[in-house]
């Protein structure tokens, strides 16, 4: 028999949330909050799904890194992963190879110029979020304690990019300013290297509690300890807010408490911020929400999770179940899709097994000759 979800993909977030003013009373229901995350790897379906069962939530955002070698159709599969999920997909686009001075001069124009004709062409909504955490020292156009790199050059940097972006006619684009949670390096602030009103969509913040992993002395921080100078100091401008990268460690505390004030704090008093992407991979340490039994509890009720039920049949989630559901199916029995397939979703007759069974029972529903799947 067919099962209906116990929870619906969440409607895409309005870009008119920029002239909302989201009070405290909007976040009284734990998903009025958008999730999005880093899933560990390069997106896929695969790893979408295996991301969502664990949270118990769908998606609202997915993420990617790339660098600037690499064009969008090195991307492409991730962006339509995340759109058929229902997702938005923005991209942190890294410019390993230039500082500031050299973009804002040209030197990569030809390289921008095709992103942005093949952002264009993509034609779905992407968000861009170029420079990242340049208030600090650690990336190749950060200001903190560089020679080159200026507030200045930034906002030029950041400015060519957009234009180059608008002379294309890629208005699908929504650019994204970011800062680290704090400043770190000579010359380095929040707001100094602001490109202004005009070329950001969304302004953003990264920011992780370390706890004891580090040697350079990392200690255990709430959300406000890492957040609030940043939040307070992007807060006047006119634009929406979201939290790009955030986790947490295990060591030095409760990462599961961690989880729960944190989100308890931000629904209570941060009203501008309307999503946080988790950074879910085990990197400098374990960022991901199931590093722990109890910190994976704690991030379901703190995202307003729900075991999820399955629609059977429903093979590309889009809540119907038809002729497009069986052409996938086929098309992965016959060889030519290399998809992971979701056996609650895929295996019709629930014998464990996909095979030119499934493909015949699929077939007599389509046709109308059952109404129901035999599991």
């Amino acid at each position: 028999m067919v099962k209906k979800k116990l929870f619906i993909k969440p409607l895409i977030f309005a870009l008119a949330v920029s002239s909302l003013g989201i009070s405290q009373a909007a976040y009284a229901n734990a998903a009025e909050l958008k999730i999005g995350a880093w899933p560990g790897s390069q997106p896929t379906a695969s790893n979408i799904d295996t991301l969502e069962a664990l949270q118990q939530r769908n998606l609202d955002y997915i993420q990617t890194f790339i660098d600037w070698k690499t064009n969008f159709d090195g991307v492409r599969s991730c962006a339509d992963a995340t759109y058929a999920n229902g997702s938005i997909f923005m991209i942190t686009w890294e410019p390993w190879q230039y500082n500031t001075v050299q973009i804002k001069d040209g030197a990569a124009d030809s390289y921008i110029k095709k992103m942005a004709d093949d952002m264009k062409a993509y034609g779905k909504e992407l968000w861009l979020r170029p420079l990242h955490e340049a208030n600090g020292n650690w990336y190749p156009w950060g200001i903190g304690d560089s020679k080159v790199n200026t507030n200045e050059s930034y906002i030029a940097a950041y400015r060519h990019i957009v234009d180059i972006f608008r002379a294309e006619g890629a208005t699908n684009v929504k650019f994204v300013f970011n800062v680290n949670c704090s400043n770190v390096g000579q010359g380095a602030s929040f707001m100094g290297h602001y490109p202004g009103d005009a070329y950001v969509d969304y302004n953003s913040i990264d920011g992780y509690n370390w706890g004891t992993t580090q040697s350079w002395g990392s200690t255990w921080q709430s959300f406000d300890q890492i957040f609030s100078s940043a939040y307070n100091a992007l807060k006047p401008v006119n634009k929406p807010i979201f939290i790009a990268e955030m986790s947490s460690a295990e060591k030095g505390g409760d990462k599961a408490q961690w989880i729960t004030d944190t989100y308890n704090t931000i629904k209570t008093f941060y009203d501008k911020i309307f999503s946080v992407m988790w950074f879910n991979e085990n990197k400098e340490t374990n960022w991901t929400i199931n590093s722990s039994e109890a910190s994976l509890a704690a991030y379901i009720k703190a995202i307003g999770g729900s075991t999820p039920t399955a629609i059977v049949g429903d093979i590309n989630k889009d809540g119907k179940i038809n002729a497009l559901d069986y052409a996938k199916l086929k098309a992965y029995l016959l060889g030519s899709s290399t998809e992971t397939p979701n056996m609650n979703t895929w295996d019709v007759n629930g014998d464990g097994k996909l095979n030119a069974i499934d493909l015949a029972i699929f077939k007599k529903y389509i046709l109308g000759q059952i109404t129901a799947f035999p599991r």
